[in-house]
């Protein structure tokens, strides 16, 4: 982003011109992105510059810039009026927080388990149930519960006389393996309001 001596322009007075921004949430890269690209091409992105180090406050300037620490805002209305001025006075507080895109998964909370061979349980899964994105409300709070589970199969060779005294020989020296090699998998158990 260019230090340049251009005229300045306070956030606060763009917002009153073109409304609350939201932060660009970019999962893949600005260039595929369908939304992010009509609102550079419609002149409503705002780039700001982070000063991670040192006094020095951030700082915007309209369009679309790539550099390092630098996050998008993206307005309702075009900036035009605001091009190759630098955007001073930025408050975080003025920026709408975004709205839920897609479906929200409700989880299930009841579990139940199989015994397919002794000594491993393992758990099974209702299909969790779809809520509309429409019908959440954002600016609440939630604790989400999660269960990572990692699985690793180990092969312990074992003498006996019967399958029984194998077993009973193999549960009494088996050790904690390594998870590191395993399969880890996360489910969520619940969620509730905090």
């Amino acid at each position: 982003m260019k230090n340049s001596n251009t005229k300045q322009v306070r956030f606060r007075a763009i917002v009153d011109a073109c409304g609350e921004p939201e932060i660009a949430s970019l999962w893949t890269s600005p260039e595929r992105d369908k939304n992010f690209r009509t609102a550079v091409r419609q002149n409503r992105v705002l780039s700001v510059k982070q000063q991670n180090v040192g006094s020095k406050k951030d700082f915007g300037q309209v369009g679309f810039l790539r550099d390092k620490n630098i996050s998008w805002l993206i307005f309702p209305k075009t900036l035009k009026a605001f091009e190759n001025q630098r955007v001073i006075g930025i408050n975080y507080d003025l920026v709408r927080t975004a709205g839920v895109v897609g479906t929200v998964v409700k989880a299930e909370t009841k579990k139940t388990a199989i015994h397919k061979r002794p000594g491993v349980v393992q758990p099974r899964w209702t299909k969790p149930t779809l809520v509309q994105a429409d019908s959440v409300i954002s600016g609440k709070k939630f604790s989400i519960k999660f269960r990572f589970v990692a699985e690793v199969e180990t092969v312990d060779h074992v003498e006996a006389s019967t399958r029984k005294e194998a077993i009973k020989i193999a549960e009494g020296r088996a050790r904690t393996p390594d998870f590191s090699k395993g399969v880890i998998t996360r489910r969520i158990l619940k969620v509730s309001e905090a």
